[in-house]
């Protein structure tokens, strides 16, 4: 009997481990829910670099290149790993936030998606090695014993400071359901005017028996340029409508400006010059020792002919050469970026997925009135990196500052969100992908 009521005891305190609410204020005013790294220091308006996790990423475990989705129920993980700019290791955390297909909040619980565990212990972590900066390198993978999920859609992982409940960093990542069929056709924009700067995205949908009763009601689609959520259409509407078929064969409707394939540089090596690397040297900044990069200074591209070179879409690899390992060996140098213009362009900004595809304020560069050219630095880890220079328009909207080319090679995703008149949350039921390179 006394075994009996043990157990009960020791089941009953389990279930409420695993049933009890989130430990961290999620809805804190200070979390951001996309990709996003937060000061940690107490100096709200500081922008050193030290007072931030660095080299944020998270990753698919088949293809480090492959955007960061995972099949429901599947076996498929995904990893996250960040550098924080100290000689000691800290407490950090991780749990998840289910959102809408507009990225806010959705009106679940977390025992309405999560099993497991809703907050765990990141306990992989190494310090760095033979390094001029001092870092301490953490990661983890997803789902694994601890934690799974019972529900798709759209999903923020928070890594959060476990002893002052103090946020790290936000990523996104999205898990899928598969149960429609998307075919995509790239073309030429279809208006004349548009002939020779946009691509026109098309589409077709295999239902698949899925039960929609209202199609303009249930289904939300999202057509997305470059995995930059900046970049997206919604609210598309077939334009035809058959028995196990939806067509989205719009003049002009679903289409993007091709942009200009992104800029490049190859920091791998800090011993040899990689690729649009102009000069490497040590230098001591703010007291300290560190490498100083500057890569080779930039023009605005706005020719009429399309000039082709392979990018990564606007992403970033870390990495290192020399046989080293990348976790906690490679180097951070300070980067320099140059873009001559001989007139100011408004605020020009870096942007790319190592700017988070955000404004960083940080990454907001400065006009040298006598030289006619825009500068601005990073502080990056060792890698190859994709970036652009952008500003915003009168309407606050991100504005490429080089040329807009039909022939740009892009990739371009088609997402489906299903929530039926009964549904509480915004089911990601298939996400499809293709690419423009047939264009070139």
């Amino acid at each position: 009997m006394l075994k009996n009521i043990k157990y009960l005891i020791g089941f009953f305190f389990l279930a409420t481990i695993l049933t009890r609410s989130q430990s961290f204020d999620i809805h804190d005013e200070r979390i951001v829910l996309k990709d996003y790294n937060y000061n940690l220091s107490q100096n709200t308006i500081n922008p050193n670099y030290y007072n931030f996790a660095q080299t944020v990423k998270i990753e698919h475990n088949t293809n480090e290149l492959l955007d960061p989705i995972i099949q429901l129920n599947s076996s498929e993980q995904l990893k996250v790993y960040f550098d924080i700019l100290t000689n000691e290791s800290n407490d950090y955390a991780y749990t998840f936030i289910h959102c809408d297909a507009n990225w806010n909040y959705s009106n679940m619980n977390q025992s309405d998606y999560l099993v497991g565990f809703y907050d765990n212990y990141i306990i992989n972590y190494t310090y760095s090695f033979n390094t001029l900066t001092n870092y301490c390198h953490y990661e983890f993978n997803f789902p694994n014993e601890n934690v799974n999920f019972t529900k798709s859609g759209n999903y923020i992982v928070l890594i959060y400071d476990n002893s002052n409940n103090k946020p790290v960093a936000t990523k996104r990542f999205m898990i899928d359901e598969n149960l429609m069929d998307i075919e995509i056709d790239i073309k030429k924009a279809t208006l004349a005017t548009d002939r020779d700067t946009k691509q026109e995205i098309d589409f077709y949908i295999t239902t698949n028996n899925t039960p929609i009763s209202n199609v303009a009601s249930e289904l939300k689609i999202i057509v997305q340029k470059n995995d930059d959520w900046n970049n997206i259409i919604t609210n598309c509407q077939p334009s035809f409508i058959g028995n196990s078929t939806l067509e989205f064969d719009h003049q002009g409707d679903i289409s993007f400006l091709g942009g200009n394939e992104y800029r490049d540089f190859d920091i791998k090596s800090l011993r040899y010059y990689g690729k649009n690397i102009e000069n490497i040297e040590k230098e001591i900044i703010q007291e300290e020792s560190i490498y100083f990069v500057e890569i080779t200074k930039d023009w605005i591209y706005n020719k009429e002919e399309y000039q082709f070179k392979y990018d990564l879409n606007g992403k970033f690899v870390s990495a290192v050469s020399e046989n080293k390992n990348r976790k906690n060996e490679s180097e951070y140098a300070l980067v320099k970026f140059r873009l001559k213009s001989h007139e100011m362009q408004g605020d020009v900004f870096i942007y790319g997925e190592l700017t988070n595809w955000d404004l960083l304020q940080n990454a907001k560069m400065n006009y040298n009135d006598k030289s006619k050219e825009y500068y601005g630095f990073l502080y990056l880890k060792q890698g190859y990196y994709n970036y652009q220079y952008v500003t915003k328009d009168h309407n606050n909207q991100i504005v490429f500052l080089d040329g807009n080319y039909q022939e740009t090679r892009n990739q371009y995703s088609v997402y489906i969100y299903y929530c039926p008149i009964w549904g509480d949350y915004d089911r990601l039921i298939s996400v499809g992908k293709s690419t423009s390179n047939s264009l070139n």
